[in-house]
């Protein structure tokens, strides 16, 4: 009688393992592409070509280029390998846990700044794209809701600690940091008034405590 062979055991964790490297060498492939050509010039053809994959593991990872481009900004923003959701992420899970609220604000200008470093090159990408292409001003539409959600946080947790300044709404603060915040506000002080990022981050963080705390007394 046969000897029966033994069959391997079924390792899932290394499959996904090489399906998250795959994924991940994709997202790098598309974001040197977009930043070169531009978003209406990069096809999947040359995503998958760029990250030598085939044309359909493009499409099964992410269905569509937008939804390329969508998964990128989340990659970007979260700066963590598989993208987990932003406030999740170290960063912001600092700020949350900060009790002193000049600090907390401290906290957030510097993880945004890093932020800030890895998407503004997509984020312009998408800002030009949405000019042209409807499905991409839908994504910037909800990616500047989904900004505003998380931004949001920060004031709340300013008022949670009895640290948000009389009068001021959790909104009108939300609002407050997500202009003052904004990439574009960053831009124009950068490019067009010469600021350093340092210069930049220091002004952010003076006027975020200045507009969203109490006056500090005798001050």
């Amino acid at each position: 009688m046969r000897k029966q062979k033994k069959r391997r055991p079924y390792d899932a964790s290394r499959r996904r393992l090489r399906a998250n490297e795959g994924r991940e060498r994709m997202l790098d492939a598309a974001r040197r592409l977009f930043a070169e050509r531009g978003y209406a010039e990069t096809t999947i053809d040359a995503i998958a070509q760029e990250a030598e994959v085939a044309v359909p593991t493009v499409y099964a990872a992410f269905k569509s280029k937008r939804g390329v481009l969508s998964a990128l900004m989340n990659r970007l923003l979260s700066g963590e390998p598989g993208g987990p959701p932003l406030l999740q992420t170290a960063g912001p899970q600092r700020v949350a846990a900060e009790r002193d609220p000049r600090r907390m604000l401290a906290l957030f200008v510097a993880d945004l700044s890093e932020v800030q470093e890895r998407v503004i090159p997509t984020s312009d990408v998408i800002n030009n794209a949405a000019r042209t292409a409807p499905d991409v001003a839908a994504l910037l539409v909800r990616m500047q809701a989904h900004r505003h959600s998380n931004l949001a946080t920060i004031p709340a947790r300013l008022a949670e600690l009895g640290a948000l300044r009389a009068g001021l709404s959790i909104e009108e603060a939300a609002r407050t940091i997500w202009a003052l915040a904004s990439p574009e506000v960053r831009h124009m002080l950068l490019t067009f008034a010469g600021w350093s990022a340092a210069a930049y981050r220091r002004w952010l963080e003076a006027t975020l405590v200045a507009l969203l705390l109490p006056p500090v007394e005798g001050a």
